[in-house]
């Protein structure tokens, strides 16, 4: 669970500069001034179920139709003053960015097609800015929890998105690709008020991004250890070099979390990190407390599967149980939470629960040579944490019935 090899969607993001389209840079009000109403919020509801049906449907082009453009290009070249956006290489620069951003939702219909869910959970309204935000979660049991939150923009009647404040790298769409323009453009284009040159790092993160992207984590997390320049201390950099180390040994992910975390000790978007180095140091009620913050945040409920997970790590199985029971119970044919609540009343030395369980998973469709197979299989340690089950009385008298 947590952050590891979630790196593909991260690299998308931040290289999404790549490649040329024809794009003009135009005046554009960015204030989304969208009053709260009734019939407002109706339209954001719609609009959520508008992107998740695109997303499962397999139909990227109608996601990208939610994405206002203009603003979007617009929210970026803001976000860097001293850039003169007529300028003729700016607008290449900004043409540049296309193909990854039409990568975007075909990177997240590819983890759905490969088991990962994809769901619309809430909405807020914003008083202060002034605009309506749309959330989403992406999970899996491989690279666990992510969440993407929509700034919906009003143009012409019809809500659309501008820009995204993703959970993985801990910042806003925008702000990520302000920051791959600031770095990468020639000195002289921002009039000398930035000074990034490639030399203080960001051509060794550009490589250490194309071996992530080939599976060489080993050179990208060398590449990224060696940078020391003040790059090296921004928050994305260490999300990603996260990310990295994840994919390389524990150690050495345990490190970069405590790097991200001590340099952004009081920030509140990495609430994901933080979780993940609590589970790793042991801390289990920190891991709890900090899932809490998120739940409070996202009114998102199937982090009690989150919690689960973790009570369960801290052998508090009575905590893990109710935990896991409200997950099947919200959350119906998910077989991460069912498989939880099955594992965890095996060791309550519950056995006869647990076979009561697999007939109500028989009743729920589930085949049985299936659940039998699940149950006796070893894992990737040659371990079976269901092996006092496989060995009860009550669970050989269950698999000896035909039905």
């Amino acid at each position: 669970m947590g952050l590891k090899k979630r790196l593909t969607l991260f690299s998308v993001c931040f290289l999404c500069y790549f490649c040329v389209f024809s794009q003009d840079i135009k005046t554009i009000i960015l204030k989304d001034t969208i009053t709260y109403s009734e019939e407002n919020t109706q339209k954001i509801i719609e609009f959520g179920e508008f992107i998740d049906a695109s997303i499962h449907n397999n139909e990227p082009e109608l996601f990208l139709s939610k994405l206002d453009k203009d603003v979007f290009f617009k929210r970026i070249l803001d976000l860097i003053p001293s850039v003169d956006p007529q300028d003729e290489y700016v607008k290449s620069f900004v043409s540049g960015m296309k193909k990854g951003l039409n990568k975007f939702p075909n990177e997240i219909i590819a983890e759905v097609e490969n088991g990962s869910y994809y769901d619309f959970i809430s909405y807020r309204y914003d008083q202060t800015l002034q605009t309506y935000f749309a959330l989403f979660r992406l999970y899996s049991s491989e690279s666990g929890m992510n969440y993407h939150d929509f700034r919906i923009h009003k143009k012409d009647g019809e809500m659309q998105f501008s820009d995204m404040y993703l959970y993985i790298s801990g910042e806003n769409l925008t702000e990520t690709l302000a920051r791959v323009m600031t770095y990468t453009m020639p000195d002289k284009k921002l009039f000398g008020l930035i000074k990034t040159p490639m030399d203080e790092g960001i051509s060794d993160l550009i490589k250490a991004m194309t071996y992530n992207n080939t599976g060489d984590f080993k050179k990208a997390y060398k590449l990224m250890n060696g940078i020391t320049s003040p790059l090296s201390k921004e928050k994305f950099f260490l999300i990603f070099k996260s990310l990295v180390a994840s994919n390389v040994d524990d150690d050495k992910y345990l490190k970069s979390l405590e790097d991200l975390i001590n340099t952004f000790s009081d920030d509140p978007t990495i609430g994901l990190n933080k979780v993940d180095y609590h589970i790793y140091k042991g801390n289990y009620y920190e891991a709890i407390q900090v899932i809490n913050q998120l739940q409070n945040e996202t009114e998102d409920d199937f982090l009690n599967y989150m919690k689960a997970n973790v009570a369960f790590q801290d052998e508090n199985y009575d905590l893990a149980l109710n935990y896991y029971k409200y997950t099947i119970e919200n959350y119906t044919g998910f077989f991460e939470g069912q498989a939880g609540y099955l594992n965890t009343l095996v060791m309550m030395k519950k056995n006869s629960e647990a076979v009561d369980y697999l007939d109500t998973l028989i009743a729920d469709s589930y085949e049985k040579p299936s659940l039998i197979d699940y149950i006796e299989e070893d894992d990737e340690f040659g371990e079976n944490i269901l092996e006092d089950l496989v060995k009860s009385k009550e669970y050989k008298i269950w698999k000896r019935k035909k039905k």
